[in-house]
């Protein structure tokens, strides 16, 4: 079993030294180098089924069977990496042109500098395309096209904007562009496995992780009996009235403010409250961290802010979880691929991995030493501002702002 552990920490170490090495490559070599030599590499797909092998490997030894709600956090976790592999092998992306008028039934796939055409076995035939801007102004609120499928003897007008798609036997049409000749560019997915794995393990992820926020004597650990049930739910409820508010505030910000398109969706408000308020917990974590090591006293006092620390851990690293999925179920919706490897991703799932390793105490025993779990903490609010600072600043991308 040590063994085996030890294996999971270097394989966990390697894998977050990889990813955010991954987002530096694609600073200096552009975002198809980095997804060719590296996220979609197959060294990197080995890398983790390995994580994934010891991760089973550890929940048969651990016997998470006797705690469901656990094995079902895991299990997830599992579906999410497995719905990603079967995106990357039976998956297809691409990009169509319609022309006005034109019934077009191909569409190309690939990458900018290699790509071939993909036959449809129906088409699609634009009527127009139109930019709609906000009342007395020259700023846009939505791209729409307005096109007809033609399937054998069948006929649909359909209209495709932003955050508004089109389904067809599997295939899905996003608004992705448009030229200045009035032609409407769309993204096209297929994806019927990946995706149906992927959001099983998002759905089973989110009543996992809602559960253990809920019931927090189903967390297990070793510092739970440091801080009374009834705190335990009052630092848990009290974030999430915060997270609550922040998500009425960013709604009304959204109905009432020039937003751009693919801003004007459901999901911005729940994906950027959740995230904040899973920074605004891990910030505190800091804070109390920092209050350890300057005032230790003795080892009680550790010890309860160790308590105190560990009962804003679990709802931060259970809201960023949902805030990641949140962001990948917008981007799926919005261009049709729910992880694109952008840096700003990147870094978020490099931030959950490191928050959710003190989570492991029984696993990772040192993490059950006030000091070392403090200072951990500390150290840990880096991957943070590198998430939110430092990738606007250096590495850029399309979470950059």
């Amino acid at each position: 079993m040590k063994k085996i552990r030890n294996m999971v920490s270097v394989l966990m170490i390697v894998l977050v030294a990889v990813l955010a090495t991954g987002t530096v490559v694609e600073r200096l070599r552009g975002s198809e180098y980095a997804l060719s030599h590296v996220y979609s590499a197959w060294w990197f797909v080995a890398l983790w089924a390995l994580v994934a092998l010891g991760m089973v490997f550890m929940l048969f030894k651990g016997k998470t069977w006797k705690r469901p709600v656990i094995c079902a956090l895991h299990l997830s976790i599992l579906l999410i990496l497995l719905g990603a592999l079967l995106t990357m092998l039976t998956g297809q992306h691409g990009r169509m042109l319609l022309e006005p008028g034109k019934a077009t039934h191909t569409f190309y796939e690939g990458n900018a500098t290699e790509n071939h055409p993909v036959e449809l076995p129906f088409t699609l035939t634009l009527d127009r395309f139109e930019t709609e801007m906000y009342e007395g102004t020259n700023k846009p609120k939505d791209f729409v096209s307005y096109l007809q499928v033609t399937d054998g003897e069948q006929h649909e007008d359909v209209v495709i904007s932003m955050n508004h798609i089109l389904r067809h036997k599997h295939y899905r049409f996003y608004q992705s562009d448009f030229d200045e000749k009035g032609n409407s560019i769309l993204d096209v997915a297929r994806d019927p496995w990946g995706i149906a794995i992927t959001y099983m393990g998002y759905a089973l992820l989110f009543l996992s992780l809602v559960v253990l926020l809920a019931v927090p004597s189903l967390r297990g650990g070793t510092t739970k009996q440091s801080i009374s049930r009834k705190s335990l739910h009052a630092v848990t409820w009290s974030w999430l009235s915060v997270l609550v508010v922040l998500a009425i505030l960013l709604h009304i910000r959204m109905l009432t403010h020039q937003l751009l398109p693919v801003l004007r969706s459901p999901f911005f408000s729940l994906h950027i409250s959740t995230i904040v308020t899973s920074y605004a917990l891990l910030f505190a974590i800091m804070v109390v961290g920092i209050i350890a090591i300057i005032k230790p006293k003795d080892k009680d006092r550790l010890e309860r802010l160790k308590a105190l620390s560990m009962a804003m851990l679990y709802p931060a690293v259970a809201l960023l979880a949902i805030g990641i999925f949140i962001g990948a179920v917008w981007a799926n919706v919005s261009w049709g691929n729910y992880w694109s490897w952008d840096p700003k991703e990147v870094w978020a799932l490099i931030t959950l991995l490191i928050y959710a390793a003190p989570l492991h105490e029984k696993l990772w025993q040192s993490f059950q030493k006030p000091v070392f779990y403090h200072v951990y903490g500390i150290l840990a609010f880096l991957s943070v501002l590198i998430t939110y600072f430092g990738v606007n600043l250096l590495l850029g991308g399309v979470h950059a702002y």
